[in-house]
């Protein structure tokens, strides 16, 4: 069984995450361990086999859900971006709608003088949409071929488009919700722009807005043409200072029509040369000799262009869109940091003496087989200690501490002596045949300095794959020990920090109890 997600699924995830980013207090913490894994228990209650690790978060969201409504907070975040992201899809089919009626009816002033000149219609509609297009799909092309290339400047318009069009949808919608949580919704949407692993998705969903207004702005021009066409009597004849002959006309008329010449009459699917010679228009000889035969022959070609080379293709991007938005949300991995440390709650047994009775009955009753390997690369941390602490950070009481979180110690490092040593520490990281976790301790009273922060992008640059980098955050040492509570505002300085690096497999975590 695979979990199907969604955009408001992501929305609603990384919200529930905030709010448990946010408690600080030991009290609130060891709630939150044990909320996670009774909602883990119950997902395993009457089940002969363990959820797959991929299920985990889609339980632990429904739940979570459940839990919001019980509470009475029957809108979240996911529900209200999807409400307006509907309306913003809507506005904008409208927008192109109406802008390409706006458009294709300064054309259509005819007066019945003089006809309306097709190459006119052709560059405005056709021709300019076809670049347009040429320097989407190169843009495209580069973007799925390599790195992703800088965002263009139409994508970054409709973006930030987007986001003024959102704010003001969502006044309304959030003059309901209590202030406090309204923090958490914004913070949510700032987590979705920053985060690596959602840049796609979010690509795709600006990309389908923009073919949604196309896709308006082509049916807008078409529509009104078959109107006027329909409605008045519309003469097409061509011009140019340019003297082109009859015979170039129709060798541009005919290139242009090879999609579907094939399957029409060739009066039908193009002017003939003589309709093309009939339909010319020379200033100084006025219309009056001209054939009507000759002057209508020209709006099935035209129609036709505008489809194949307007709608169609916006209409192939516009599904385009649809598909890689699919596959980016069936493609989660939810192996960043983040997620392995609600699966380690979720799946380690609880061993504090805080449990509730009813927790702890249901350990027993769930006994070792409940119990799996928590998520992740490496089967065991390297700890990296600062010099200064590293003669009291003793390895029995690390090992202790990391095994209440289901994890093991595979062995210390001695780190910050001089800068060879770090770099030797590097190199052996680099060359070794296991793939393990790492480790750094850090004493959070201390703001993370600049030399820490590259010294933790060099290790991201000298380990393999996915693998995690966790900072282990210690408070002010006491007399008996160093892995003391780590004060909130600390935590929220480290996470600020770290959190500009970018790695979406890097944590900061406490290693007193913070989650």
């Amino acid at each position: 069984m695979k979990s199907t997600w969604r955009l408001q699924d992501i929305i609603d995830l990384e919200y529930f995450f905030y709010q448990d980013q946010a408690e600080s207090t030991p009290e609130k913490l060891q709630e939150i361990r044990e909320r996670d894994r009774f909602i883990y228990q119950e997902a395993c209650r009457g089940h002969e086999r363990l959820p797959d690790r991929s299920l985990l978060p889609g339980l632990w969201l429904r739940a979570r859900r459940q839990q919001e409504e019980a509470a009475g907070n029957r809108i979240l975040p996911g529900q209200l971006s999807q409400e307006i992201y509907d309306r913003t899809q809507l506005l904008f089919w409208l927008a192109g709608l109406l802008i390409g009626t706006g458009s294709s009816l300064s054309f259509f002033t005819y007066t019945g003088t003089a006809p309306l000149n097709v190459f006119h219609y052709l560059a405005a509609f056709v021709f300019l949409q076809l670049a347009i297009l040429l320097l989407l799909i190169c843009s495209l092309a580069l973007r799925l071929k390599g790195p992703s290339p800088p965002p263009s400047l139409i994508a970054s318009l409709v973006a930030s488009l987007l986001i003024r069009l959102s704010r003001t949808a969502a006044r309304r919608l959030l003059a309901e919700i209590p202030a406090e949580r309204k923090n958490g919704f914004q913070a949510v949407l700032g987590t979705l722009k920053a985060k690596r692993q959602y840049s796609a998705l979010l690509f795709w969903s600006v990309f389908w807005l923009i073919q949604l207004f196309a896709v308006g702005f082509n049916m807008g021009v078409l529509a009104l043409t078959l109107f006027k066409i329909a409605s008045t009597d519309i003469a097409f004849g061509w011009q140019s200072t340019i003297q082109f002959s009859g015979e170039a006309v129709f060798r541009l008329v005919r290139s242009l029509a090879l999609p579907w010449s094939w399957c029409l009459d060739s009066g039908t699917a193009f002017p003939t040369p003589e309709q093309i010679e009939g339909s010319r228009i020379i200033l100084k000889d006025g219309i009056y000799h001209l054939a009507t035969g000759d002057l209508t022959s020209w709006w099935p070609f035209l129609c036709l262009a505008l489809t194949v080379y307007g709608l169609l293709p916006r209409i192939l991007l516009l599904a385009t869109a649809w598909f890689r938005r699919k596959s980016c949300l069936a493609g989660l991995t939810f192996d960043q940091a983040v997620f392995d440390r609600l699966l380690v709650r979720m799946q380690t047994p609880l061993v504090s003496s805080q449990a509730r009775p009813e927790d702890r009955g249901r350990e027993a009753e769930s006994g070792p087989t409940a119990i799996q390997q928590p998520p992740g690369p490496g089967t065991g941390l390297v700890a990296l200690v600062p010099d200064e602490i590293f003669d009291r950070c003793h390895e029995t009481e690390l090992a202790a501490i990391l095994a209440r979180e289901g994890k093991s110690l595979a062995g210390r490092i001695r780190m910050g002596e001089d800068y060879g040593s770090d770099r030797q520490i590097l190199a052996d990281l680099a060359a070794s045949t296991e793939q393990r976790d790492v480790l750094i301790l850090a004493e959070a009273w201390m703001p993370p300095i600049a030399d820490l922060l590259v010294f933790v992008q060099d290790l991201r640059l000298a380990l393999r794959g996915k693998t995690f980098i966790r900072i282990g955050l210690l408070g002010r040492p006491d007399q008996t020990t160093i892995f003391t509570p780590v004060d909130p505002a600390a935590m929220k300085v480290w996470r600020q920090k770290t959190a500009a690096l970018g790695d979406p497999y890097l944590a900061v975590e406490s290693l007193a109890g913070q989650i």
